[in-house]
């Protein structure tokens, strides 16, 4: 778990990327159940998330597949009332630490994310990202999402750089898998992990100023 260790060592750092939900930043508390609360419970929540999936990739407008959900259970709310429950965040100021310090380094940052167009513009207008990282590339604006390998390479591509001198991190193992496989040295930050315990993969695999 955590770091790649093949790719380890083999060459210098020069990007570090990292995922917003999960690392960088966390979704109210209880905003699954505010989805049940504004809908007729968790079955609603859970049809959100799956009619959120093809506007994350940016191929479907989510306020059109809220609406198809909200119409299809008969319900009296707004897309715009659950739109606004996707927005409730709080950032990790560890981790913005964090990024400041490997930037100051002389490391590209890159924050690296699947959102859908509406949570993706909220923070693009309301978080301080564009103060830590150089980069910001969003599934919703790629056209693609994580893990497809095609959304790594559209980073890579930006960026200019080879695979091995990038690290990404993620809180998902599906889409550290997915770095993985296109060569991307890849840390799994999972729920149970510590802050303590990523800066050790990190200066494990000789990203700067960690």
């Amino acid at each position: 778990m955590g770091a790649n260790p093949t790719a380890e060592g083999t060459a210098m750092i020069r990007a570090l990327l990292m995922d917003a939900d999960g690392v960088m930043q966390y979704p109210q508390r209880g905003w699954v159940n505010s989805f049940a609360e504004l809908g007729d419970g968790p079955a609603f929540a859970a049809d959100l998330f799956v009619a959120e999936r093809p506007a994350v990739a940016g191929q479907a407008d989510l306020r059109d597949q809220v609406a198809e959900v909200i119409s299809r259970r008969g319900l009296s709310i707004t897309p715009d009332e659950v739109i606004e429950v996707w927005c409730r965040i709080h950032l990790d100021t560890h981790m913005l630490n964090l990024v400041r310090r490997v930037r100051e380094a002389g490391v590209v940052t890159a924050l690296t994310t699947n959102q859908h167009s509406y949570r993706g513009h909220w923070m693009q207008a309301n978080l301080p990202y564009g103060d830590y990282f150089d980069r910001q590339f969003y599934s919703f604006e790629l056209g693609v999402a994580k893990p497809d390998a095609a959304y790594f390479a559209k980073v890579l591509d930006a960026l200019q750089l080879a695979p091995a001198e990038v690290v990404f991190v993620d809180d998902l193992g599906r889409n550290v898998r997915g770095a993985r496989a296109c060569g991307l040295n890849s840390v799994l930050f999972a729920a149970t992990d510590t802050y303590g315990a990523l800066r050790q993969r990190l200066r494990s695999l000789q990203v700067p100023g960690v």
